[in-house]
């Protein structure tokens, strides 16, 4: 922060990049790093050429390419006015999420970081469909809003079921329950599922 408020962009990187190298699962290091590539007009993708270093000396390490799915979803969010591009970084971070689970099936936040995504992005969906008044588009932006919400579905049920943590349960039960409630008139099971993650946020 001090050599960013200084202007020395090449010193500010080379502190993040270290910390990065030594902690590449943080995630303050890993958003810095990626705003400062992007503010020296640099591509912020060069932030997965260190991960993938990282990702050679420890190849099961699971949490190695959660990381990149998070830089990837970073990376899409950045672009989200380029929608081909903004598509592309979503792809690959599903891939990286994905991964996860190859390398260790117990591992958790692959899930979770795939449902936490695309839930935000159903969310921007919603928010761009609010401000839209040709209804054509709205209703294109209302069925991808929905269909991004559904997608954040199953790797939320596989993180829940999968994660010991208590807290963590209810965290994902509190997506979950959201969800379900907004596919409540589609059917029994979503009114079910709305139900057992209501009672589960409300017992706690």
């Amino acid at each position: 922060d001090n050599y960013k408020a200084l202007g020395d962009t090449v010193k500010c990187k080379e502190v993040l990049t270290a910390g990065f190298a030594k902690f590449p699962t943080n995630q303050s290091i890993l958003v810095a790093l990626i705003n400062v590539y992007r503010e020296s007009n640099e591509d912020p993708a060069k932030v997965l050429e260190i991960l993938k270093v990282a990702q050679k000396n420890e190849p099961n390490n699971a949490s190695l390419y959660y990381v990149e799915g998070n830089i990837y979803n970073e990376l899409r969010q950045a672009t989200k006015d380029d929608e081909v591009k903004a598509a592309e970084y979503l792809a690959k971070a599903v891939e990286a999420y994905d991964a996860c689970e190859g390398v260790n099936p117990a591992y958790e936040f692959g899930h979770i970081g795939k449902g936490v995504m695309f839930y935000n992005y159903a969310i921007e969906l919603q928010e761009k469909a609010s401000n839209e008044l040709d209804d054509k588009k709205w209703m294109e932006l209302n069925k991808q809003f929905e269909e991004a919400l559904k997608n954040a579905l199953n790797p939320f049920e596989s993180a829940f079921n999968l994660t010991k943590d208590e807290s963590l349960k209810v965290s994902i039960a509190e997506y979950l329950k959201n969800i379900y409630y907004r596919f409540i008139s589609n059917g029994p099971e979503f009114e079910e599922g709305y139900k057992k993650y209501n009672d589960i946020v409300a017992s706690r």
